[in-house]
């Protein structure tokens, strides 16, 4: 027969086990699975703000101080690009290659925006008019416009024929 001492180690031959085996199938239904994140990389220069859109609609905001932005694994609009200097580039400014963007659980995606700008000029005629068009083009496509600040003052353009100043004048962008 057991004595006293007998009985308290048998008992605790099966309550220790019980204890980890009830402490550990409970272990997972207690802690939430971590959300699967990627990284979206941005491959250009210039860029202070992102403003991109989750799948939900909730507006995110990026000031942008790494190339790097860790992002839960979905869908993405890119709804806004603002550079240093005031320029801008929302809606269908960007490319829809741009604009529509999968970060894949674990992934590596790659957004080029941005500096260096790549200006251009279109000139038309309409009647007796010439009408100029100035873009500017960042590496992605996207095109930007550029904030007046208030007080600064308006464009001038000048137009030669050869060496001859032929008329000059300000004109609102636009």
């Amino acid at each position: 027969m057991l004595g006293p001492q007998g009985a308290k180690s048998s008992r605790s031959d099966w309550v220790l086990p019980a204890l980890v085996w009830l402490c550990a199938s409970h272990v997972g239904a207690c802690s939430e699975p971590s959300p699967a994140v990627g990284t979206l990389h941005i491959d250009g220069a210039g860029i202070e703000r992102l403003v991109l859109q989750d799948s939900a609609g909730k507006p995110m905001v990026y000031y942008h101080r790494e190339r790097d932005l860790v992002l839960h694994a979905g869908r993405y609009r890119l709804e806004e690009v603002v550079l240093q200097g005031d320029y801008s580039s929302s809606g269908l400014q960007i490319p829809a290659a741009a604009r529509d963007l999968q970060i894949e659980p674990n992934g590596f995606t790659t957004l080029k925006l941005g500096a260096p700008l790549r200006q251009t000029v279109k000139i038309e005629r309409w009647g007796r008019s010439l009408v100029l068009t100035h873009q500017l083009l960042g590496q992605g496509g996207e095109s930007y416009q550029v904030g007046r600040r208030h007080g600064s003052p308006a464009p001038t353009c000048v137009v030669y024929q050869g060496e001859r100043k032929m008329a000059s004048g300000c004109f609102e962008p636009g």
